[in-house]
């Protein structure tokens, strides 16, 4: 059964372009990992001053997922880029969960 992560972002208007800027690097990366199926960026104005970002990523199997868990985080280290870092300069929240998927 597919895995999907979903991050759910609440990005501060002003921090939005340089937060969507390392999403993408990071997916970048993501995404040349084994048992990745697709994933995407949604956002919509919330309209207090902020933006809700959500990024999914949909994996073969919670296996697959786990293993590029550890390789993305190597990677990460590897290139000095932290994403908590970044968040918490930007004054970004994230609220993350693992989901099973299936066809209705």
């Amino acid at each position: 059964m597919e895995a999907v992560l979903i991050d759910q972002f609440v990005v501060p208007e002003g921090a939005v372009e340089e937060f969507l800027r390392h999403v993408h690097f990071s997916a970048n990366i993501v995404k040349t990992r084994p048992g990745f199926v697709e994933g995407y960026v949604l956002q919509r104005v919330s309209g207090d001053g902020h933006v809700n970002v959500v990024t999914t990523a949909v994996w073969a199997s919670q296996a697959a997922m786990e293993d590029a868990r550890k390789s993305i985080a190597a990677e990460f280290a590897r290139i000095a880029f932290n994403p908590p870092e970044i968040m918490q300069r930007l004054g970004v929240r994230i609220e993350r969960g693992i989901y099973h998927r299936a066809p209705y």
